[in-house]
């Protein structure tokens, strides 16, 4: 009974302090309704709340008379003293202020908004005065609940008062738009989803074809978690080649939504924040997420199969390295998906990247930007450890220094390059961070944004040859395979790849020649970025010597290795306009630049890996690829390629700026921006073709065993896929030529006999 009693008197005194919440508030409403007009009904779009006098953009300091209007046919008015209310809340910056009316009665202010009086709770309109912010770049948000009330003074006992709400932004002449249009973001999110769909039911429908019968979702929670809980060197490649494909896809539609953009003159598909956005995504995500990952999937599957090594060094900071790129790119991508994404290329040049938000410092997705690159550095630094000691320490017999791979010897390579030039890019890109978080002055006012330049570039720079390295070492194993030859001058190829990684790190200035360097400065990194010529030449002529001496046998692998030839010489020779200081200066941040990065990117890295995959997918899976597919793969993505990006060139001469997100009609570029957009289309479309061919010969490709190729190097010891751990037995390497009925010509020892002289002295040197 006692509980019962204080039960009561409890509900009691809950109704009586609950008695006045629960009528209309003639008086005004105050923080309490920041969370709408809840005690006068439902929220319902029946009641109309408009907004008439604000303008799209507004000018500093400049007055605007506006007029707040609620509607609602289905509340009737049973008192003329009570037929509505509202509370107005500004944010972003002005001064609001109620007009009064022809008696002088104006709203209130109560809890740092405007709301009605009791002597204007008659009526449904009311009329303000709105001083706009004396920043320009500022955005003004207006947050408004509007109530129609029928004026009985009691709660929504019969359903009568029923309220909405409406929120207004109004951005200042010089304001960068607070969100991207939904039209291009809806295609990426939609595509992006989609995707992610499609793999999930790809898992799901493999999983389901081995076994019919007991397919269930817990069965394929069993099928899928080892995948996420794996430490083997071969699963872990494969995840990081899936993930880096996924983006590579990811980063080609953000390419085509802004190529759309392009296509036409003065084009408004894209907003100019839009398109700044999606730029700095294509770039980040092509070089961070979409290539690098593909890489250390080649790296993680190929390197120790190919050193006789049962696995990585450290399998679980193998793993690691995986899932911390994982967890960066949602940080990435995150500003992208609130409206704020970064919007400072991949470059992330100060003052402009702690300078992008509306109050003087970042946007969160700018920072959210910066933290994901960060956590990208950490996932190579740990991922680059293992490629080092299982080189090092976990060699098969007879896999010398001068005997190993050359793939193995280019990641090697690579790796040492990515810890030379890492510390510097991520030491500024923390401080970047913290003067972006904290208000130090690493690089804004105080300090020297140049100086980040410098530490970017010097990682930067070199950065492109830890990608195109492996990508030299991809070829080199494809070619000499397909020449049925061991690869001619081997020794000059090791010592051009490590020429490449020194030349590389003296380099860097010449993204710089325009920033006001001294003219000493200019002719050094003119000198030593012409130099890098020299050792990239030794490699191209060393691959075609390889192919004129043997017998050439014309695969898919071997195409996309000979359209790496091409291109990547073609972006190597226009690379060398740039070290020319008064070419640079015509050249710089023109187009021309643009055209030469992706004839080496595309042409240089992309090819490679495309090689890559018809050259290792029997030994992956133990079927080939489809050659009819892959034949029709490289002649569409070969030449729409070449057709898109060769007459970039061109608009860079006539002077199209890169990083712009529209031009004139009179300016003389549609046509050939047309045809670059067109062609970029196809060249993306293509790709489906190797999506298929991949999906397709998983299951219908024809069976093949150890070694359908004819390679030399130990991954083609073990059977197809390979067993785990891949070696029950410690294997023995032997020379490539071991066994092969192949005679120089004449020709070839001729070009030989250079490198046999220098090959003889290194000897006779190393036994003294």
């Amino acid at each position: 009974m006692k509980m019962r009693s204080v039960s009561i008197l409890a509900l009691l005194l809950v109704a009586l302090v609950s008695t006045t919440s629960f009528e209309a508030r003639q008086a005004g409403i105050g923080g309490g309704g920041d969370g709408g007009c809840s005690c006068h009904g439902g929220m319902t779009d029946n009641t109309v709340i408009t907004i008439d006098g604000l303008p799209e953009t507004f000018n500093a300091s400049e007055e605007y008379l506006f007029t707040l209007t609620i509607t609602n046919d289905d509340v009737p008015v049973e008192n003329s003293d009570q037929n509505g209310g509202f509370r107005m809340i500004l944010q972003g910056g002005g001064v609001l202020e109620s007009v009064p009316d022809i008696d002088g009665n104006t709203a209130q202010e109560m809890d740092g908004g405007l709301t009605h009086s009791m002597d204007i709770n008659d009526r449904r309109t009311w009329d303000f005065k709105w001083t706009a912010p004396a920043d320009d770049t500022a955005i003004a948000d207006f947050l408004i609940y509007g109530n129609a009330v029928n004026g009985n003074g009691a709660a929504d006992s019969d359903g009568s008062d029923q309220w909405n709400k409406l929120e207004v932004s109004v951005q200042g002449v010089n304001a960068n738009p607070s969100a991207p249009s939904a039209a291009a973001l809806t295609i990426l999110m939609t595509v992006i989803g989609l995707a992610l769909g499609l793999i999930l039911i790809g898992c799901m429908w493999v999983f389901y074809t081995r076994n019919p019968d007991n397919f269930s979702i817990g069965n394929f929670w069993s099928y899928l978690k080892p995948w996420l809980t794996t430490t083997d060197h071969k699963q872990v490649g494969l995840l990081y080649f899936l993930y880096g494909f996924f983006f590579f896809l990811v980063g080609g539609l953000l390419a085509l939504l802004f190529r759309i953009q392009l296509a036409l003159p003065e084009n408004d598909f894209l907003s100019q924040a839009e398109y700044n956005s999606f730029f700095t995504l294509h770039g980040t995500t092509m070089i961070f997420l979409a290539a690098m990952p593909m890489i250390a999937g080649f790296m993680n599957y190929i390197l120790p199969l190919q050193i006789g090594a049962k696995d990585l060094a450290f399998p679980r900071i193998n793993a690691l390295g995986f899932w911390l790129i994982v967890a960066a790119a949602p940080l990435v991508f995150t500003g992208v998906w609130s409206g704020e994404g970064a919007d400072i290329t991949w470059v992330m040049y100060p003052p402009y990247s702690s300078l992008t938000g509306q109050t003087g410092g970042p946007n969160p997705g700018t920072i959210a930007f910066i933290s994901g690159i960060a956590l990208l550095g950490a996932s190579s630094t740990l991922s680059g450890v293992n490629f080092v000691t299982t080189t090092f320490t976990m060699r098969a017999k007879g896999v010398g220094w001068m005997r190993m791979p050359l793939f193995t010897w280019s990641v090697l390579i690579s790796v040492f390059m990515l810890y030379v030039s890492l510390p510097a890019f991520v030491i500024g890109v923390f401080f970047l961070l913290f003067d972006s978080t904290i208000g130090t002055t690493f690089f804004t006012a105080g300090g020297d944004p140049l100086l980040f330049q410098h530490l970017f570039w010097f990682f930067g720079h070199p950065e492109v040859y830890v990608v195109v390295v492996p990508a030299f070492g991809i070829v080199s194993e494809v070619l000499a395979t397909s020449a049925r030859r061991s690869i001619f001058g081997y020794r000059s190829m090791v010592y051009a790849m490590v020429g490449i990684g020194v030349v590389g790190f003296i380099v860097w200035g010449h993204h710089m020649l325009t920033s006001g360097m001294s003219p000493a400065w200019r002719a050094a990194f003119m000198i030593t970025t012409m130099a890098v010529a020299i050792p990239t030449g030794v490699k191209v002529f060393n691959w075609l010597a390889t192919l004129w001496g043997g017998s050439l046998v014309f695969k898919t692998h071997t195409l996309w290795s000979l359209g790496f030839l091409i291109t990547f010489t073609l972006g190597g020779l226009s690379g060398m306009f740039f070290p020319v200081a008064g070419l640079d200066a015509q050249f710089h941040d023109g187009y021309f630049v643009v055209a030469h990065f992706h004839y080496v990117f595309i042409g240089g890295i992309v090819f490679a890996l495309f090689s890559g995959v018809y050259y290792w997918f029997p030994k992956v899976v133990g079927r080939k690829m489809d050659e009819t597919l892959g034949l029709w793969h490289f002649l569409i993505a070969f030449c729409s390629y070449n057709a898109a990006f060769w007459p970039m060139h061109a608009v860079g001469i006539m002077g199209m700026p890169r990083r712009t997100h529209t031009y004139a009609a009179d300016s003389g570029f549609a046509e050939l921006n047309m045809a670059i957009s067109i062609f970029a289309i196809i060249f993306g479309l293509s790709q489906l073709i190797l999506v298929w061919n991949i999906i397709r010969s998983i299951k219908k490709g024809e069976k093949v065993g150890k070694d359908p190729w004819g390679g030399w190097s130990l991954e083609w010891a073990v059977t197809s896929p390979p067993p785990t751990p891949s070696f029950a037995v410690e294997p023995r390497q032997y020379d490539a030529n071991e066994g092969a009925e192949h005679h120089e010509t004449k020709l070839e020892s001729m070009l030989r006999a250079p490198f046999r002289a220098m090959s003889n002295l290194w000897n006779k040197e190393a036994k003294i």
